[in-house]
């Protein structure tokens, strides 16, 4: 086992290490709150198409703002778009159309559309790709290190197979990663057993394991499977999330080292 490190303090052994990704590894602040202007414009305009009146628009582009955690042009890194999976912000969504007077069917069709129609148009936007992309600084010098000193690394994420896959490539990681865990696998994260059949994979028990995410709902999961090790990491975003969960916290990636005994 590898001597974990935090501003050159141990912090304990491990086999190996659990990373979300955005926020974490990829700095997606960016992206993620075009993603939710958009996503709202789009639903503003779907809505006066359907001759809503303007202070039920303004109802709901205050709702949607609250769901997603768009704040005067700023997006909370503790929101649902930041942390909850495509298929879980699309119930979201669709939660909130119902309180307009559609049903169920109605409100997770314009959902799942609304979302569709967002995703086609930056996807077409060469920056955009970019801004999804960017890792953050930090990130490529921990994965070698780890790599070199023989921790295994695993990506688990709420992005979708597709989604990780590349983010990989873009960043030239392909060889980084020993394990890959999305929004595909089942279950999945924020499920304590996500974390519990990842091990399995990597043959190893939860307690050989660290995980470090800017999400309470990871770091929480990590201590329900009994992972000893969980870290916070706030410096993904400009306005820090707010983490009760961790048992460490840093700012930078660069504050994480690893060592072995030769």
């Amino acid at each position: 086992m590898a001597e974990l490190l935090i501003k050159n303090s141990s912090v304990g052994f491990v086999k190996a290490i659990i990373f979300d990704k955005d926020g974490t590894l990829s700095n997606s602040e960016e992206y993620l709150l075009e993603l939710a202007e958009k996503r709202v414009e789009f639903a503003v305009t779907k809505f006066k198409k359907l001759k809503i009146n303007s202070f039920k628009i303004f109802l709901l582009r205050k709702l949607l703002n609250s769901i997603y955690g768009l704040t005067n042009q700023n997006l909370s890194a503790n929101a649902c778009l930041a942390i909850g999976s495509k298929e879980q912000n699309i119930i979201s969504t669709a939660t909130i159309f119902t309180l307009f007077g559609f049903d169920w069917s109605k409100s997770l069709s314009l959902s799942q559309t609304i979302f569709e129609e967002v995703d086609i148009l930056l996807s077409n936007n060469q920056d955009n790709i970019q801004k999804k992309r960017n890792l953050i600084s930090g990130a490529f010098d921990l994965l070698v290190a780890l790599k070199k000193n023989g921790v295994s690394i695993a990506l688990m994420t709420n992005d979708t197979q597709g989604g990780i896959e590349e983010f990989i490539y873009s960043n030239k990681l392909e060889d980084l990663f020993d394990y890959l865990w999305s929004a595909e696998n089942k279950p999945s994260k924020p499920n304590p057993k996500a974390v519990i059949e990842l091990c399995k994979k990597m043959k190893i028990n939860p307690s050989e394991c660290a995980l470090i995410s800017d999400a309470d709902t990871d770091l929480k999961m990590a201590k329900k499977a009994d992972v000893p090790i969980t870290i916070g990491f706030t410096g993904g975003w400009k306005n820090p999330p707010r983490l009760t969960e961790k048992q460490f916290i840093i700012e930078k990636l660069n504050q994480l080292s690893i060592q072995t005994n030769t």
